[in-house]
């Protein structure tokens, strides 16, 4: 596949972008519709005891950033294609094209760091203003050689998102370019990732600022959107309301930025809390999660129909979670199996281990925490436990490379890192590559 340098959305340049990393599996999720609340009681017996991780502490491993590329200007999301290239999507609307193997290889022989302001022009391109966001290929890349990528447009006073499809490898790449899915609310705050699940459908989680859409399944805020590959509705998609927009696989969301499925083909989900009351759920066909009815204990205890959380952190701990990956890999052997969660607010990595609850848990130390309440999610006990906190401040993306190795990105020129002036640092933003550390 060669590299296109007509990129095009409805102003500027787009570019060939290839799959996104995450940990998807082969295995059928659950579907169905759903009239009535899930048994939120009866912990989930598919393939259990083949893939859950380990009791032991995640923190029996220790790890040390090595600096793969500097200067990115808020990267939100990177992506590999089978070509070795890797690219990365930056906030502000550009997209950087690096060679794969070189980036790798960095950590191994312990090389200088690429410079993101050091990449040609021809291996970069700008969106014109667009806020350029989470991205993805068909899962048959490069047959058909479809490209998805979520964007953040403003005309004037207006903002709303769209999911954009082209062929790069088309006679006329311009030609080929799709809306696939159009008028999204929101600005690039709400939302953006785009993924292909195991069944090969697309999903899009999307969060509001209007509260009270959330819960009206008519439209698309506060929603998780599950589509074929062209942007029409998945046909296993749940029966709603009769009015209800048939892409919607599930709402009463608020802001759900990361998405990844266990090996049970059930997807898993972050949700940013107003102030604190930050969310890991799982999702459930046709499931409301109540925003903003339901956040606090209390409130989900007066509403028991609707779908409760495998994590909510309270009023006085707040994550800002981005995205997700359920770490498959074996560099970081401690960690595999567990759902590995990058934290804008809490600055570091929620490591999260999702076992049955009448299995033995991993110890609560240091600042961990479980989250065994009466009034959670019961299908998983979740434990969380902190790592990185404060090491690169704050954390938009955490991806799993070819070989296995875990990739993390920094937040910090975003204005919104902490005011004590420690960041950003020189040389931010980062992607780096965590490496084990022997004890």
């Amino acid at each position: 596949m060669s590299w296109d340098r007509r990129l095009v959305t409805r102003r500027g340049t787009l570019a060939t972008l290839g799959c996104v990393v995450a940990g998807g599996c082969t295995t059928q999720p659950d579907t169905g519709d759903r009239t009535t609340s899930p048994d939120q009681d009866a912990p989930e017996t598919e393939q259990t005891d083949s893939w859950v991780p380990t009791a032991a502490s995640p923190l029996e491993a220790t790890v040390e950033p090595t600096k793969l590329i500097i200067n990115l200007d808020v990267p939100w999301d990177l992506a590999f294609t089978p070509t070795n290239d890797l690219f990365v999507t930056e906030r502000t609307g550009t997209l950087l094209r690096f060679e794969a193997d070189e980036v790798l290889a960095i950590a191994e022989n312990e090389a200088a760091p690429l410079d993101a302001t050091a990449v040609p022009t021809s291996d970069q391109h700008s969106f014109l203003g667009d806020h350029l966001l989470g991205l993805t290929t068909h899962p048959e890349f490069p047959d058909p050689s479809f490209l998805y990528v979520y964007v953040s447009i403003e005309e004037g006073s207006e903002q709303y998102n769209q999911v954009l499809r082209y062929d790069p490898q088309a006679d006329d790449p311009e030609a080929s370019l799709e809306i696939i899915i159009d008028r999204i609310e929101g600005d690039h705050t709400i939302g953006g990732r785009v993924a292909f699940g195991p069944e090969d459908d697309l999903w899009v989680p999307i969060g509001t600022k209007d509260e009270q859409r959330a819960q009206d399944p008519t439209v698309l805020g506060g929603s998780v959107l599950r589509c074929t590959p062209d942007g029409d509705p998945a046909p296993s998609n749940p029966s709603l309301d009769v009015d209800a927009d048939p892409r919607v696989a599930s709402y009463g969301h608020r802001n759900p930025q990361g998405i990844d499925w266990l090996p049970t083909g059930v997807p898993v989900l972050t949700d940013h809390g107003p102030t604190g009351h930050d969310e890991i759920n799982r999702h459930s066909d046709g499931g409301n999660y109540g925003w903003p009815t339901v956040r606090t204990e209390p409130e989900y205890e007066a509403h028991p129909d609707y779908d409760r959380p495998l994590v909510n952190t309270g009023p006085d701990e707040t994550w800002a979670p981005a995205n997700c990956v359920r770490y498959t890999g074996d560099a970081i052997s401690a960690w595999h199996n567990r759902l590995l969660v990058a934290t804008l607010q809490g600055m570091g990595l929620s490591i999260i281990t999702l076992r049955p609850p009448d299995t033995e848990q991993p110890p609560v130390e240091g600042d961990a925490t479980r989250y065994d309440a009466e009034w959670f999610d019961k299908r998983y006990t979740a434990t969380a436990h902190q790592t990185l906190s404060g090491v690169l401040g704050r954390i938009r993306n955490v991806a799993q490379a070819p070989d296995g190795t875990l990739l993390v990105s920094s937040s910090n020129r975003d204005g919104l890192a902490p005011d004590d002036g420690q960041f950003p640092r020189k040389h931010d933003d980062v992607l780096v590559q965590l490496q084990p550390v022997s004890k």
